[in-house]
């Protein structure tokens, strides 16, 4: 198995340690150093290239941003703030992707599992190391939810989108919709994060039934998906990448 050298740097050490508990349960992870400011991390940089950097942006002296501008060959970052209106400066530094605090780890693990098919889209996407299945994202190609006294089986290339009902969650699929008792946030974590993409708190999509972008809309079969201004640029990051020409 590959691994990927990672350094950490922030200033606040309960952030870094909760990023060093999230990296530990991801084995194709191997952090190996830690900084609470820009300064000590530019030194070890140039010590040592790492292959991702997790980087607060607000840092007393030197910000975050500062330092990468200064980094010839940054290696993937992964951007980690507090404030949201760094995002498009951050994208425009060809960032890998941005985190707001407080984190979680479904959002830790996507940022992760984007650099890991990137590098090797041999191997699969990374997996908690511990046996939390609340914590652990479905390795399998589909999952069951209940609904109406029943037990459903989802594949995940059936979804279109997902919506969020506040307690429940109404699944989309080509032939169905499905109605479930489940947590949208506990369900994006279990969904794979190369396909499907939070475009809204009401709505995930599954990027292969998008036929469309028109402005902030997704055209997905007759249904229009609205894209919010908070998960504009994530959602342009992550098409990104798939934009021919």
């Amino acid at each position: 198995m590959f691994q990927l050298k990672t350094l950490i740097v922030d200033d606040e050490k309960p952030a870094v340690e909760l990023l060093l508990a999230y990296a530990a349960k991801i084995p194709e992870l191997e952090v190996v150093g830690t900084a609470h400011s820009a300064i000590v991390a530019k030194t070890l940089l140039q010590e040592k290239p790492v292959d991702l950097l997790f980087l607060d942006i607000q840092m007393p002296d030197l910000t975050g941003l500062q330092l990468l501008r200064m980094l010839k060959n940054p290696p993937a970052v992964v951007l980690t703030t507090a404030y949201s209106e760094f995002a498009l400066e951050g994208y425009e530094l060809d960032v890998l992707d941005y985190l707001l605090k407080p984190i979680e780890f479904g959002r830790f693990f996507k940022a992760v599992s984007k650099l890991v098919g990137k590098r090797q889209s041999a191997y699969p996407v990374p997996t908690p190391r511990d046996g939390n299945q609340a914590d652990e994202p479905a390795i399998s190609d589909y999952f069951f939810v209940k609904t109406d006294h029943q037990i459903v089986k989802v594949n995940f290339a059936d979804i279109l989108f997902i919506e969020s009902l506040r307690e429940y969650v109404r699944i989309h699929t080509p032939t169905q919709r499905i109605v479930a008792r489940l947590a949208m946030q506990r369900l994006e974590e279990e969904l794979p994060s190369a396909k499907f993409i939070r475009i809204h708190r009401t709505y995930i999509v599954n990027i292969d039934a998008v036929q469309k972008i028109e402005g902030n809309l997704l055209h997905i079969g007759k249904e229009l998906l609205p894209v919010s201004k908070g998960k504009r640029e994530e959602f342009l990051a992550f098409v990104e990448g798939k934009v021919i020409g």
